[in-house]
């Protein structure tokens, strides 16, 4: 199968499939939407990310280090691959035309979907020594018995990454790329078997937090401040007191522009590689 970047965001299943109807996609993307742009705000606009061409092959890289939505300072590496032919060379110089195939540590990527892409031909086969081998040999028989391919959040994020900086612009992209070093990317995405543990340590912090109490009134406001967007994490840590009174939470207001980041943030790129002296 090849489907370009686009494709992918526009209906993961491939065009024509009803998986999920037109409604249930652009319900995910506004949700995706939202949640990316809290990941900005919180990040302070900053999100590591290097660019690499092939040029021998003309081929586009992206490797990014995606914040958990959860866990602050804790990262996946997610990595796009993008080529081309003469068809998808006519599209023009976005590329979000050109095909694409995916890389995450992501444990929705790992145990829902690696199977489901690599079986698809859209894994990056380069990366296939970072992946559990059970991810790509096992079929995902419990988290996706019918083996869709769907969206996965962190693969999501980095479209609207590349969206927010114009880096699917190929002259934009190119004034930041170096020259593809596998090595480079080799040695900073970590095995997801790795990954994931090192998730769930970080994970069971954040599950022994204490609940933040509220009453029934301040839950409504929450509610109608988020419109609704409330989280399910965030729901589970809101312990709701019907008969006693809490501390009033202050700047709530202040959430109405939670998605108004913009395109000024600074991106906080990993340090380049050093570029070699013409002669």
């Amino acid at each position: 199968m090849q489907m370009t970047f686009e494709d992918y965001i526009m209906n993961p299943a491939g065009k024509g499939s009803a998986v999920m109807t037109a409604a249930q996609r652009e319900m995910v993307r506004a949700q995706y939407k939202l949640k990316f742009d809290n990941i900005l705000l919180r990040e302070k606009g900053k999100i590591d990310y290097r660019l690499f061409k092939d040029s021998k092959n003309n081929e586009y890289w992206v490797y990014c280090k995606i914040p958990s939505e959860l866990c602050k300072e804790f990262y996946y590496d997610t990595v796009i691959k993008f080529y081309a032919d003469e068809k998808v060379k006519s599209g023009g110089r976005d590329l979000f035309k050109y095909y694409a195939r995916f890389y995450s540590n992501d444990p929705a990527f790992v145990y829902t979907y690696a199977y489901v892409f690599a079986h698809n031909k859209l894994f990056i086969n380069e990366l296939a020594s970072k992946m559990s081998r059970e991810a790509l040999k096992q079929k995902p028989n419990e988290k996706n018995p019918r083996e869709d391919i769907g969206y996965v959040k962190s693969i999501y994020f980095v479209y609207l990454l590349m969206q927010n900086r114009d880096l699917n612009k190929v002259s934009i992209f190119e004034k930041q790329c170096d020259p593809l070093d596998m090595n480079f990317i080799l040695n900073n995405v970590m095995e997801a078997d790795q990954k994931i543990a090192e998730r769930e340590e970080a994970g069971r912090g954040v599950s022994q937090r204490k609940k933040v109490r509220v009453n029934d009134d301040m839950l409504r406001k929450i509610n109608k401040v988020t419109k609704g967007n409330l989280s399910d994490r965030a729901k589970d840590r809101l312990a709701v007191n019907t008969n006693k009174s809490v501390k009033k939470i202050s700047n709530l207001g202040h959430m109405n522009n939670i998605g108004n980041t913009g395109k000024k943030n600074n991106v906080n790129t990993i340090k380049p590689i050093q570029k070699r002296k013409k002669k």
